[in-house]
C-alpha cells in the first residue's frame, strides 16, 4: 500500500523561503499541491509585481499549464520553507481518469480563482487605500470566516501597500476605532463580513457626500 510518506518521497520538492517555484511567462508542464509551507501567488501589474493569493497546505496551483500548455499566467513563490507534491501531464491525466472527485475539484478551484484574480487585479488598481484594504479583508473572510485571522504582513502583500506602510498604520488604526477589526501583534482580526460590508459603505457614502 502506497503511503503519504511514499508519495512525498517520489513526488515531493522542496523549495527554500522566498524561491520561484515557476515564474510568470514561463512554460509549464508541471502543476502542484502544497503539502507543507506556504505560496505566494503574484503577478506583474504597472505598479510592479503583485500578491493575488497566498496559498497553503492541500491547496493547488499551476493546474492550467497541464491542461492549455500555455505559458504561466501569474508567478509563485514559495513563502517559508514549503514542500510541494509535483504532477506532471501524465500523472495528472491518471487522476483525472480515476478520481472524478477531482475533476470537480480542479474545476471548481479554477473557477473561484479566476473569479477572485479578477477581484484582486481591482482592488490592486484602485486608486483609494482605504478601499484597497477593505476589499482585501471583505474577500478574506468571504473566505475564511467571521473572527478570522489574517497577518499584517500578509494584508500588506495583498493590498500593494509594502511601500506606504504609514497609510497602511492608518487605516488600520480608523477601522480599529470602528471595532471592525481588532489588532493583536502582527495580527489582525476581522470580525465580520457584514461588520465589512458596512464599513465599505460608510467608505462610499463619505466619499460621495463629504464629512457629516
Amino acid at each position: 500500500m502506497i503511503t503519504e510518506d511514499d508519495i512525498i518521497e517520489r513526488y515531493g520538492k522542496k523549495y527554500s523561503a522566498g524561491q520561484y517555484i515557476f515564474k510568470e511567462g514561463e512554460h509549464g508542464e508541471e502543476m502542484f499541491i502544497i503539502h507543507k509551507g506556504k505560496v505566494r501567488i503574484t503577478k506583474k501589474t504597472d505598479e510592479g509585481e503583485k500578491t493575488l493569493a497566498i496559498l497553503s497546505d492541500g491547496d493547488f496551483f499551476g493546474e492550467m499549464a497541464v491542461i492549455d500548455k500555455g505559458p504561466r499566467s501569474a508567478s509563485a513563490i514559495a513563502e517559508d520553507e514549503t514542500i510541494c507534491i509535483v504532477l506532471d501531464e501524465e500523472l495528472f491525466e491518471q487522476q483525472m481518469q480515476r478520481n472524478a472527485k477531482i475533476v470537480k475539484k480542479i474545476l471548481k478551484n479554477m473557477s473561484a480563482r479566476l473569479r477572485a484574480t479578477n477581484e484582486q487585479l481591482q482592488l490592486l488598481t484602485a486608486k483609494d487605500y482605504n478601499m484597497r484594504v477593505v476589499n482585501a479583508l471583505l474577500l478574506h473572510v468571504n473566505k475564511s470566516g467571521d473572527n478570522s485571522k489574517i497577518s499584517i504582513q500578509d494584508l500588506l502583500k495583498q493590498t500593494g501597500m509594502e511601500d506606504n506602510k504609514s497609510k497602511f498604520d492608518e487605516i488600520i488604526q480608523n477601522m480599529q476605532r470602528a471595532k471592525v477589526v481588532s489588532l493583536n501583534g502582527d495580527t489582525i482580526t476581522v470580525s465580520s463580513a457584514d461588520n465589512i460590508a458596512k464599513y465599505k459603505q460608510y467608505l462610499e457614502m463619505k466619499k460621495e457626500f463629504g464629512e457629516v
